[in-house]
C-alpha cells in the first residue's frame, strides 16, 4: 500500500491508487444556532434542478446490493410537520460536538470481504482483523485533519483483494455547518430507528457546488463524486444514528456505476473521561468499478479514547502533503 493523503477514505487496488474520500473544511466552533438556522432555511426555500443518476445504478445482476435509496418509501408521519431547519441545525451541533470531543479513538476492526462474480453471486468471504486508530482535529489553518492507521503486521498482503477502504467515521460530516450548504435536503417525516423516533432526512450534493464529500483518485487523477443519501436523525437527541449513500452520477470513464454505503452509529461511553461519543459500529460498502465488484463490511469493537499531541500530528500530516493533491480533509494510512 502506498502512503498518501486523502480526505477521509481511500481505496487502493494493486499499484493503482483509488481514493474514496470524504472532505470538509472546518467551521468555527462558536458558530451560533441562529446562523446555522439561517443557513439551513436557505436549503429549504431555494429550488434547485438536480440531475438524475447518469446511468443505471442497479441491474438485474445486482441482487447482492440493497435497493437504490431513491426507491425507498419509508413509513413516516406527514412530512409537512417536519421542522427541517431545526433538525439540520441541531444535527449540525451534534456533529460539531463529535469533532470537539474526538481527539483519537482506537478499536478492533473486523473486515468481512466478499467478491461478486459475473452472475451476481457472493463468493467465499475473507475475514481480517486489524488494530485500528482514528483521530480528527481542526487544524490552525481551518482544515479538518484526520489520521487513520491500521496495524498491517498480520496482513502481509494488505487488504482483501488488495483493495483498502478507509474513512467511515468522517461521513457524518454531511451535517457539519460548514458545508451543509453544499446539499439540498428535504424531510420524509418522522419515522423510527430501532424503536426510537427518528427524522428521515434525504440529501443530495448540489450540481453547481463543489463536490467535497468524496473523490475517486486513479493514477493520481481525481474524480469528484456527487452523492445523495438518507439519514435517520433521532428526534430526542438529534444524533445521526444511520446513514445510507448512493451515487448521484456515475463515472463512465472509470466504470464506476455503484457505490452504496450503509453506516450505523451507536453511543460509546468512556467512563474514565465521562464522555459518550456516537461512533460507527459498522460500515457496509457495495461497489462496482473497473470490473471490481464486492461487498465489504467493517465492524468496530473494543473502543478506547485517548488524546494526542495535535500540533505534532499536524506536522506529520503536512509532511506527506505532496504525495497526493491537497484536499481540505486529510488522513494518512501506512503499511
Amino acid at each position: 500500500m502506498c502512503i498518501g493523503i486523502p480526505r477521509f477514505g481511500r481505496i487502493i487496488v494493486g499499484l493503482t491508487l483509488l481514493s474514496l474520500v470524504v472532505a470538509a473544511t472546518a467551521s468555527a466552533q462558536g458558530e451560533s444556532t441562529t446562523e446555522q438556522t439561517q443557513q439551513t432555511e436557505g436549503l429549504v426555500k431555494v429550488p434547485v434542478e438536480l440531475k438524475p443518476p447518469a446511468g443505471d445504478t442497479r441491474r438485474t445482476l445486482d441482487p447482492w446490493a440493497p435497493p437504490d435509496i431513491d426507491t425507498l418509501r419509508l413509513p413516516a408521519e406527514e412530512a409537512a410537520n417536519c421542522p427541517l431547519s431545526e433538525v439540520i441545525s441541531k444535527a449540525g451541533e451534534r456533529v460539531e460536538e463529535f469533532v470537539h470531543n474526538l481527539d483519537r479513538f482506537s478499536a478492533t476492526e473486523i473486515i468481512h470481504h466478499q467478491p461478486v462474480n459475473r452472475s451476481g453471486k457472493l463468493q467465499v468471504p475473507e475475514i481480517q482483523n486489524f488494530n485500528y486508530v482514528f483521530s480528527m482535529k481542526q487544524a490552525p489553518d481551518g482544515y479538518m485533519i484526520s489520521e487513520e492507521n491500521r496495524d498491517m503486521s498480520n496482513s502481509p498482503n494488505g487488504f482483501p483483494d488488495q483493495v483498502a477502504t478507509l474513512g467511515t467515521p468522517g461521513l457524518v460530516l454531511v451535517f457539519h455547518p460548514h458545508y451543509v450548504g453544499d446539499f439540498r435536503m428535504n424531510c420524509d417525516g418522522l419515522g423510527s430507528w430501532h424503536g426510537q423516533p427518528a427524522w428521515q432526512i434525504r440529501f443530495e450534493e448540489l450540481p453547481d457546488r463543489p463536490h467535497r464529500m468524496s473523490v475517486l483518485v486513479i493514477d493520481r487523477k481525481s474524480y469528484d463524486l456527487r452523492l445523495r443519501g438518507i439519514a435517520w436523525i433521532l428526534a430526542d437527541s438529534y444524533q445521526v444514528a444511520h446513514l445510507e449513500f448512493d451515487l448521484a452520477e456515475t463515472i463512465p470513464k472509470v466504470r464506476l456505476r455503484l457505490d452504496h454505503q450503509v453506516i450505523e452509529y451507536l453511543p460509546v461511553s468512556f467512563p474514565d473521561s465521562g464522555t459518550t461519543i456516537w461512533l460507527p459500529s459498522s460500515a457496509e460498502l457495495y461497489m462496482d468499478f473497473r470490473g471490481h465488484r464486492f461487498y465489504r463490511r467493517h465492524s468496530y469493537t473494543n473502543f478506547k479514547l485517548f488524546s494526542v499531541m495535535v500540533d505534532e500530528k499536524f506536522g506529520t500530516l503536512r509532511s506527506h502533503a505532496e504525495a497526493l493533491p491537497r484536499y481540505p480533509n486529510e488522513s494518512v494510512t501506512r503499511k
